[in-house]
């Protein structure tokens, strides 16, 4: 049987120096040894701005959801 993939939205970096856009995403499916963390808030700093300026010599992969100093809580597994 297979489980439906769930979804949520996200702020996502779609080009470098252009807007965020609002899309749907995929939650992503933890292993075996990983947690999956219900964000309940997130910052965007200006290491965040940077990335999604592209103004560094190594770039992100894009598309890219910004934001590396949230809070969250463990979700248990599905």
């Amino acid at each position: 049987m297979r489980c439906k993939q769930l979804k949520r939205r996200a702020a996502v970096v779609t080009a470098f120096k252009k807007p965020l856009e609002i899309k749907q995403v995929e939650i992503p499916r933890p292993g075996p040894n990983d947690v999956l963390i219900k964000n309940i808030a997130c910052g965007v700093c200006h290491t965040d701005l940077h990335a999604a300026h592209g103004d560094w010599d190594v770039k992100p992969d894009l598309p890219r959801i910004p934001g590396h100093e949230g809070i969250g809580e463990i979700n248990p597994p599905p």
